[in-house]
C-alpha cells in the first residue's frame, strides 16, 4: 500500500508539470500549486481506480487518461497535425 502511494504521489508530480508544459502562456497558479493540484487529482482518482479495478489499474489507467487528455488538448491546438 505505501508503495501505491508512492506511485501516486510520483506520478501525481509528473502530471502536475505535464499540465503546466501543455498549457503554455501566462498562467496565475505557481508551478508549486499546479503539481500539488496534480497531485490531489491524481490521488483522488488512483484511489477510486484501486477501489473499482484494482491496484494495478488504479497505477497504469490514470497514465492512459493523462496521455489522451494530452493528445486531445495539443489537436485542439493545432499541434498535433501532421506535417507533409
Amino acid at each position: 500500500m505505501i508503495g501505491f502511494v508512492i506511485g501516486l504521489l510520483v506520478q501525481g508530480a509528473l502530471f502536475g508539470v505535464a499540465l503546466r508544459a501543455i498549457l503554455p502562456g501566462e498562467q496565475s497558479w505557481t508551478v508549486g500549486q499546479t503539481v500539488g493540484i496534480g497531485i490531489v487529482g491524481w490521488m483522488v482518482l488512483g484511489f477510486v481506480l484501486r477501489a473499482i479495478f484494482g491496484a494495478l489499474t488504479g497505477l497504469l489507467l490514470p497514465l492512459l487518461i493523462l496521455g489522451g487528455v494530452y493528445l486531445w488538448v495539443t489537436q485542439k491546438r493545432g499541434g498535433g497535425a501532421r506535417r507533409r
